[in-house]
């Protein structure tokens, strides 16, 4: 027996918003559908979920793969939400949530330099599933910022444009901050788990919407020389030609992530992305018409203790 564990950035997985969406909405549900039945695997982890009713027809369409009740995230402004599915019993789970997420002080005794500034914005559903190979296992998902820039507002709310290079550089560091502040509470769960069992087997896993050496996903990965407790990316895996689940200005990037501890990462056996057909939708940012296809790849990592 294996281990097979998931992800998949659905892009606006929302229901129908008129007649003329229907047919897309149609297609986009049957290309989820056969995505999934082609993973097959034991944990998958969504993103940019919408209605728990579309999630749920989803899991009675492929009930052969034999899926529990779905175990949703919060959703964010614009309704979209992280959800994780399992096959394998499931042995408790949570949702992690902030009202706002805190910046590391430089001083003990500082004050919060960001107070209320930095939003948690869709909930890290947390799952710990029975594996029949590998016990316990802790199954993290995440929906981290964009890398869109995060532009100052008014105290009422209205963005300001950028006029200038120094402002632009400013809207690019509020996203990297935000982003990082992320992966320092991600961190914070991952270290909680190892703290109670030091061999434990995790993975963390989603869109990160960053690179595996951007500043964010090493903060996940673990800083420094690595540890006992340092996670190991399955991309490692597959050859550096084949490592891309999604397009940022037209170039390809891997910014879907499946991150494991060593337990697992060394029992890991294939890392697939489904990406022979993954296409560029354009700039980010701008309203977009419903599409049949996700402008992400699925990516799934299989274990044995075989």
């Amino acid at each position: 027996m294996s281990l097979r564990l998931a992800t998949f950035n659905l892009k606006d997985f929302f229901l129908p918003r008129s007649d003329a969406e229907r047919g897309v909405a149609a297609a986009k549900f049957a290309s989820i559908a056969s995505n999934l039945q082609r993973a097959n695997a034991d944990v998958v982890a969504l993103q940019e979920a919408g209605e728990e009713v579309q999630i749920e027809r989803l899991v009675r369409a492929v009930e052969p793969l034999g899926y529990g009740a779905p175990l949703f995230g919060t959703v964010d402004k614009r309704g979209i939400r992280c959800v994780v599915l399992s096959r394998l019993p499931v042995v408790w789970s949570q949702v992690h949530t902030r009202s706002s997420l805190p910046f590391p002080h430089f001083i003990e005794g500082d004050g919060e330099p960001f107070v209320d500034r930095i939003p948690l914005r869709r909930g890290i559903v947390h799952v710990r599933v029975e594996s029949p190979e590998f016990g316990e296992v802790d199954v993290m998902t995440a929906h981290f910022k964009s890398n869109l820039p995060v532009r100052k507002r008014t105290v009422d709310g209205r963005e300001l444009p950028d006029t200038t290079a120094h402002a632009r550089a400013e809207s690019a560091l509020r996203s990297v901050i935000q982003r990082a502040a992320e992966a320092v509470f991600v961190r914070g769960l991952v270290d909680d788990v190892l703290r109670v069992s030091k061999d434990h087997a995790i993975c963390v896993l989603g869109d990160l919407n960053d690179h595996a050496e951007s500043l964010a996903v090493r903060i996940v990965r673990g800083v420094g020389e690595p540890e006992s407790d340092t996670l190991r990316s399955c991309a490692e895996l597959l050859a550096a030609e084949r490592r891309y689940s999604c397009f940022h200005g037209n170039e390809k990037t891997l910014i879907d992530h499946i991150l494991v501890s060593e337990r697992l990462f060394g029992r890991a056996k294939t890392f697939e992305i489904y990406n022979e057909t993954l296409r560029y939708h354009g700039s980010h940012g701008q309203p977009t018409a419903p599409t049949a296809d996700s402008d992400h790849a699925l990516c799934v990592a299989e274990f044995s203790t075989a």
